[in-house]
């Protein structure tokens, strides 16, 4: 009996394996995403880049870097981009940088300038941390203008101002901040 089982209870698993393999039915990988037909028509109708990368260097000798998480061509006017969450990283040829970040920025391809709104961000090495909610930046130049009120700190103290200018390398000096319009500054001298 037990020699008569050692040869059927492994026959009929093959058999049970066997069975699960013909009949099972044939599955489509691709009718099993979930996308919905509205997204696919919205996805194909919008171009679009994600995290897109630029970069260059401006006749003085500045590299200058863009990055964003996702920019779309404007359907109105082909020649401006729309860019989401961007950051520009300027870095001048004495080691300096600044860095110009938002959360929105249109970018104009003919003239490379960039429009940086909503919650303007620029951090520099020479020890400055300003807020905006504009900033124009050149991206030959590397100079950057924002005329509308700024305030942050810097090296001095905390201040504000009316408007901005940011210079880089020249031939002449080095990248420097220029605040105008009614500057309020509270002094803080260092303590060494």
């Amino acid at each position: 009996m037990i020699a008569w089982l050692k040869i059927l209870l492994p026959l009929a698993a093959l058999v049970l394996l066997s069975t699960l393999f013909l009949f099972a039915r044939p599955s489509n990988p691709i009718a099993a995403l979930p996308f919905a037909q509205v997204e696919i028509e919205e996805k194909l109708r919008s171009q679009g880049i994600t995290e897109p990368y630029f970069a260059g260097q401006t006749p003085a000798g500045d590299q200058i870097a863009m990055r964003a998480a996702s920019a779309r061509p404007d359907p109105e006017a082909l020649h401006l981009v729309n860019s989401v969450d961007v950051a520009v990283d300027i870095t001048m040829q004495d080691g300096g940088s600044a860095r110009f970040a938002s959360k929105s920025a249109v970018v104009n391809t003919d003239n490379q300038v960039a429009n940086l709104e909503g919650d303007v961000e620029i951090n520099s090495t020479a020890g400055f941390d300003l807020h905006t909610e504009k900033l124009t930046l050149d991206l030959l130049e590397g100079r950057a203008q924002s005329d509308v009120i700024v305030h942050g700190s810097g090296p001095f103290g905390t201040f504000e101002a009316g408007s901005m200018l940011y210079s880089g390398d020249t031939a002449a000096q080095n990248a420097q901040f220029r605040f105008d319009n009614g500057v309020k500054l509270i002094y803080m001298p260092s303590r060494n």
